[in-house]
């Protein structure tokens, strides 16, 4: 009796199996792909995210769009990112302001920047450039310092980002001179502000600012990274200018929600190095003063823990109130 009815559910199975194939799963990506941006248009994270989402495209004829959610330092596109299905069709190209020094920033944030996300690739690594109006009086870091010293109104400093704002508030802090913060929602509104003598400084990623120094709208005193830019070699960098040690750069990275597959994540993760690892991603990267930053998901999430105590440290040394 019981091998009859063994027999008879093996089958039913196998009609079952006749009628209802198994259906594989769809090759990523089979569908949209939306790249979350936490800043405006004209950034150095928008526009490096805009030439990704092209490749991608010509790589996988996918639909790619972007998304630019500006605002609270990142974390209003952080949170949109965690609305999301943990399926890789929505991702995250951010930066170190969500990553790492937010925890450090705020007293507490809506979301963990290690739980809440899966690291996918890095892209890139770009310093910040000191800036002011043209006919600022000071044309060195020199002048800037002592001008700062001997004016009795703090000079006012605007940032777009955390990396603008850390780089301003670290160099404040070791040059000992007063500034006052002016917190934006992006770079290019910063930026246009200097240019319009509302603010004296921003410390501003070359991407953003190198083409309005170009153009003589504004003047760089330094950059923050160690070694100067190929495009802008006559420009000193902060240590070379009396800080030895300075060093701040931002960095680019691309982050899913945590609990998306692997394979999917090793997938995005061979569609974004491919991208940072070519010819035409390398010149344009060299252009706005940025370096690449490939890596595996597991070098970059190594990367994060390391940021996260740096920014932590750097908070803490320059004695930067929280939000």
């Amino acid at each position: 009796m019981r091998a009859n009815l063994a027999r008879a559910i093996a089958a039913v199975v196998l009609l079952l199996a006749a009628c209802f194939p198994a259906v594989a799963a769809e090759p990523y990506p089979s569908q949209r792909i939306t790249l979350i941006v936490p800043f405006p248009p004209g950034s150095a994270t928008d526009s490096v995210t805009r030439h990704l989402a092209e490749s991608i495209r010509a790589t996988t004829n996918a639909t790619v769009v972007v998304e630019n959610k500006p605002g609270a330092d990142g974390n209003l596109a952080a949170l949109a990112v965690l609305k999301a299905e943990p399926d890789g069709y929505t991702a995250f190209v951010t930066t170190n302001s969500t990553q790492a020094a937010n925890i450090s920033l705020f007293h507490s944030l809506p979301y963990d920047p290690k739980a809440d996300f899966a690291p996918v690739a890095g892209i890139m690594t770009i310093p910040m450039m000191l800036t002011v109006k043209a006919d600022f009086p000071a044309r060195t870091v020199t002048e800037f310092v002592a001008l700062a010293k001997k004016r009795e109104k703090p000079l006012s400093f605007g940032s777009g980002n955390t990396s603008s704002r850390g780089a301003a508030e670290l160099f404040r802090y070791r040059q000992a001179i007063e500034m006052q913060h002016v917190p934006y929602r992006g770079m290019p509104q910063a930026l246009t502000d200097v240019m319009g003598g509302q603010i004296d400084c921003v410390f501003a990623d070359p991407a953003s600012a190198q083409g309005l120094v170009q153009d003589g709208k504004l003047r760089a005193l330094a950059v923050t990274s160690a070694k100067r830019l190929e495009t802008m070699p006559e420009l000193p960098t902060i240590a070379e200018s009396g800080l030895p040690g300075y060093e701040l750069t931002a960095w680019v990275g691309v982050f899913v929600r945590a609990k998306t597959p692997t394979e999917i994540i090793a997938r995005l993760n061979t569609l974004v190095t491919g991208f940072v690892n070519s010819a035409e991603a390398k010149k344009y990267l060299t252009t706005i003063g940025a370096t690449p930053f490939p890596s595996t998901p597991q070098e970059l999430g190594a990367f994060q823990e390391a940021d996260t105590r740096r920014w932590a440290e750097i908070v803490a040394t320059a004695k930067i109130e929280k939000k």
